[in-house]
């Protein structure tokens, strides 16, 4: 078994099947497609297990409750069998191809990890553009820690460009000599906080410039919808990251991390000051308004950056709150 294709599910019954087809059309590779039920309230697992049946290679994990994402794919990771740990989000697809050219360039240079660009597809209108444009990534090459913070940081000539949404392959022999899996406290950001710890454990990773990967921007998933408490979580991890750069003295990845936490501290303060005003409770807005040191710019930063979000939604009708990734 080469790969093991594992799709957390929850409540995907209008995507799950395009999903499992992307996975069982691949050529070239023998794989596996586990889907791990995440508790839906939909038809998910009855479409799951009618593909099931007609295919031994899919199959169904039900989780006993809902976990959130990370808890999904810890249990389709511990159920695979494959050499390599292939991700897919259920509402997303692969495109032809797509697993037997990165095993091919997995093998070729001895990688722990091998990912695609990505194809960000509108969920309202369908259109499609690579999230890495033309002319940023020519060949395959290897990605290190320092670039893969770096490129979780939005530059003006790279604004879309954020390794953390990248779907690699993950070779299944160094998830369990490392003991890696996700952080089951992590319903936010839970691939870049894995994929941080991978590369910390000395993982080789490469990148292929080719988009293979459609993925699907919807306005209500959980990427684009975090609560305070996901972000805060992912401060605290960043916060750990940097004492740890601080005492091996390695300034230069110290700046990165920093550079990283205030994007995550503006979305932060951002989240809190709006959600709470929203709720009617001006007193705990102020406290995330003033709650750090540089709250009120980053408040304001933040507000500038979503301001023709807003104005879209009311134009549309409503707005019903901000959509700020903050990988």
């Amino acid at each position: 078994m080469q790969v093991s294709v594992v799709i957390p599910a929850f409540n995907a019954g209008q995507y799950i099947e395009a999903a499992i087809a992307s996975a069982t059309q691949q050529e070239g590779v023998s794989l596996e497609v586990v889907v791990v039920d995440d508790r839906s309230t939909d038809d998910t697992r009855e479409k799951v297990r009618h593909m099931a049946a007609a295919d031994p290679r899919v199959s169904l994990i039900v989780l006993s409750q809902n976990g959130g994402p990370s808890v999904a794919r810890n249990a389709g990771i511990a159920a695979a069998q494959g050499q390599w740990i292939a991700l897919l989000d259920a509402d997303d697809a692969y495109l032809p191809g797509r697993l037997a050219t990165l095993v091919a360039l997995g093998e070729e240079q001895h990688a722990d990890l091998v990912a695609d660009n990505m194809l960000l597809v509108d969920a309202g209108d369908g259109t499609a553009v690579p999230m890495m444009a033309p002319g940023f990534l020519v060949c395959p090459r290897a990605i290190d820690l320092p670039e893969f913070i770096a490129r979780n940081i939005s530059t003006p000539d790279a604004p879309r460009t954020n390794y953390g949404f990248l779907k690699p392959l993950m070779r299944r022999a160094f998830l369990a000599s490392h003991g890696l899996r996700y952080d089951e406290k992590v319903r936010f950001a839970e691939d870049f906080a894995l994929y941080v710890d991978c590369l910390r454990a000395g993982a080789r990773w490469w990148l292929h410039p080719e988009p293979m990967y459609r993925y699907l921007v919807r306005p209500d998933s959980l990427t684009q919808v975090q609560t305070t408490g996901d972000l805060d979580r992912l401060r605290r991890r960043q916060r750990r990251l940097l004492a740890e750069a601080k005492d091996r003295g390695d300034r230069a990845f110290a700046t990165l991390i920093r550079r990283h936490l205030r994007n995550v501290d503006r979305c932060y303060y951002y989240r809190g000051f709006t959600d709470e005003l929203k709720a009617k409770r001006p007193a705990a807005a102020l406290g995330y308004l003033f709650g750090g040191a540089d709250s009120v710019p980053l408040v304001v930063q933040e507000g500038a950056r979503q301001l023709p979000v807003v104005l879209r939604k009311a134009l549309q009708g409503g707005y019903r709150g901000p959509a700020g990734a903050a990988r």
